[in-house]
Formats: C-alpha cells, structure tokens, sequence
C-alpha cells in the first residue's frame, strides 16, 4: 500500500511563495495498491489537491496499467474538500467511473452537493455535462465495506469476490467539526493487514478523543488534522474554539494512546508558512509515535 500526499493544507488555499515546501493545495490523499501490474486508487478528499491527483494517475490509466473504476471518499462537503472535483481530469474521459461516497448533510448525498455547486451562473459547465460515471453512495458510522481488484465498491463479501481494501468510517457530529461534523477512514490493505487512520476536521479533546482512540488503535499511521498551535488555540484575541479543527498536542494525544507507529501532521493553517511547520515540529515532544510533517508529494510505503 502506498499513500501519496496531493494536498495538505486547510480551510483555504495558500498559493504563498513562503509555503512553497509543503505546499498551499487543499485536502486530497491517495490510497494505491498494485495488483497483478494495475494499481487501484482511492482518494480521500477532492480538494484542489485532487487536479494534481487526475493528473498522476492519468499516464497510467491510459497505459492500462490503473483501474478505470475506483472511489472518491469524502470527510465532509465544506469547500476545501471539494473544490478540485470538477477539475479532474478523469471526470472528462468516458469509461471512467467513480464512486463517490460521503455523508449526507441537509439529506443531500456527494453528488447533489457537487451538482449545486456547479449550478449556473456560478459554473461553465454543469454536473450532469462531465464524461464520467458517477455512482453516489451514503457512508454512516460504523460502516465497513471493500475496494476490489477492479476498483469496485464491495459491500457482501460473498466468495468469490477477493478485495483489496478494507475499510471502516467512523462518523463524528458537531461540535467536533461544524456544522454536520465529518467522517473519518480507516484503511486497511488486506494482503499484509497494515492500515491508516484519516482523521483530519476534527476538533478533538484535551487528553485525547476516547472513540478516535478506539477507532485507530493500533493504526500503522493516523493522518491528523494539527491545524493549530496550543497558543493559538487558548487565545482570547483570536478566538478558533468551536471551529472544529485540532491542535498538534491534540493529535499527539490521539496517536499516542492509539498506539500508533507514525504519525502524519495535516490540514495546516493557511497562515502557517514551511518555516512555521517546522518551529512546530522541533518543539513538539512524543514518547513512541514517530512525527512526519506531510508535504505535497510525499509518499509513505506500508
């Protein structure tokens, strides 16, 4: 399994020529498996990172040598996760189909949101207009379903179908991130059981999220929302309680009692620039975990 960093920063984007390092894109992170020479992707968030991500998986698509058929996991629908949908490139290639899966917010599924959001006069082209097929589908908590050799979403494991992915969702609800919370994945790669836990928009707890904890135990890597510093998010000037995002010590609180082997800081501040990031991370203090700062086009191998 190969997860692959397409955009990493949060709430908006940060085109700053200080945050050239670690990149200014928003949310996207692809999930990839090779089988038999043809790698399956799955991505986690359609923020701007995801043009990038169209892009990448382009050359090998039209090599044959990756899935026509895979998944788009969604958090939540808020802009910054989904505002680089409507620039990827597969979605303009007939053949192509996705399944795009999220929550429902206001009893709106993935693809009702996408479709308002590209409702003229505010759009060039519309939803129904792109070139690909699009299967829409509810996550809810506790949910557990399969990507399979094809790229297909399996939810009956009856024989002689033989997946790839594993994956489970957990489903936090506001206060933890306005208005209608977000979902986190837990991913697990079913030929040597390793896994990533995606936990990012998620205002966790001082001392640790109890049900996050639970949910990642155990976890090879927990990508974690660190969108705030302990200072900035005690402070009585600019107040971000309630905003629904974490701070550092927050997920190192959550990756430390999950027993987690490495964990990735994402979904970064908009202000915060690479010289920041890495102030951060020198002063940070963890026992067991491993620390990596994620950055545009960094790749883990588990």
């Amino acid at each position: 399994m190969l997860i692959k960093f397409f955009g990493v920063r949060g709430s908006y984007p940060a085109p700053n020529k200080d945050m050239l390092r670690y990149g200014g894109r928003t949310s996207c992170v692809g999930i990839f498996k090779e089988v038999d020479g043809i790698t399956i992707p799955v991505y986690i968030d359609a923020g701007l990172g995801l043009i990038e991500a169209g892009k990448d998986i382009l050359p090998k698509m039209f090599s044959k040598t990756a899935t026509w058929e895979f998944p788009i996991l969604f958090t939540h629908l808020h802009p910054d996760h989904t505002e680089g949908f409507t620039f990827f490139a597969p979605n303009f290639i007939p053949g192509v189909k996705l399944h795009l899966l999220g929550p429902s917010s206001l009893k709106k599924n993935v693809g009702m949101v996408l479709c308002d959001k590209m409702a003229p006069p505010s759009y060039p082209i519309e939803y129904k207009d792109l070139k690909s097929e699009r299967i829409h589908g509810v996550i809810s908590d506790g949910q557990t379903f399969y990507i399979g050799r094809k790229g297909e979403v399996i939810t009956d494991l009856k024989p002689p179908r033989n997946p790839v992915f594993k994956i489970n969702a957990m489903q936090s609800f506001a206060p933890s991130h306005p208005q209608q919370g977000s979902i986190y994945y837990r991913i697990t790669d079913l030929e040597n059981k390793k896994s990533v836990a995606c936990i990012w928009d998620i205002e966790s707890r001082v001392g640790g999220d109890q049900r996050v904890i639970a949910f990642a135990k155990g976890a090879d890597v927990m990508i974690h929302d660190t969108q705030y510093t302990d200072e900035e998010y005690n402070s009585d000037k600019m107040i971000v309680q309630g905003f629904g995002h974490s701070t550092y010590t927050m997920a190192v609180e959550n990756a430390e009692k999950a027993n987690i082997n490495t964990l990735v800081a994402f979904h970064y501040n908009p202000t915060h620039s690479d010289d920041k990031l890495e102030e951060i991370a020198k002063d940070l203090k963890l026992n067991k975990t491993k620390f990596v700062l994620s950055h545009e086009g960094l790749e883990i191998k588990l």
